[in-house]
């Protein structure tokens, strides 16, 4: 009884491929940025967005694999948020040090999905948000 590969070989491509279309789509990088418009007197608004949702600031430019990725990483993060609120074995500090935890372990997991460049452009707004929400307010005038 003789065993051919024949039968295996298109299985084994397959296969091959399957591997190879994640891999391909991480790699993807994301569109350029739109050509800037001709400068203008008036201040431009930045888009305000939450801290923790760079999904949602049209600046950085996310890819629709970045954005399943984050998606993915939110919905796991509120499952375990969750969790953590329905502990009764917890005490109330507890449950909020949990949940801390958990926020802080998916931002860093969200960041971790950003290329460098996003990174670096996420960073420099929040610091910029920071930085406004901690400057005094400019006086009134009347």
């Amino acid at each position: 009884m003789k065993l051919t590969l024949a039968p295996l070989l298109p299985l084994a491509l397959l296969f091959a491929l399957a591997l190879q279309a994640p891999a391909s789509a991480q790699q993807s990088t994301p569109p350029p940025p739109p050509k800037a418009a001709p400068a203008s007197t008036e201040p431009v608004a930045k888009p305000q967005g939450n801290a923790d949702a760079p999904e949602s600031d049209p600046a950085l430019y996310l890819t629709t694999d970045q954005k399943a990725r984050i998606k993915a990483i939110r919905e796991g993060a509120e499952l375990q948020v969750q969790a953590a609120e329905k502990d009764a074995s917890l005490t109330p500090e507890q449950k909020e040090r949990r949940i801390k935890g958990i926020r802080k372990a998916t931002r860093a997991q969200v960041f971790a999905v950003l290329t460098p460049d996003q990174q670096k452009t996420w960073s420099a707004e929040q610091r910029e948000k920071r930085e406004a929400k901690a400057a005094p307010p400019p006086p009134k005038s009347q």
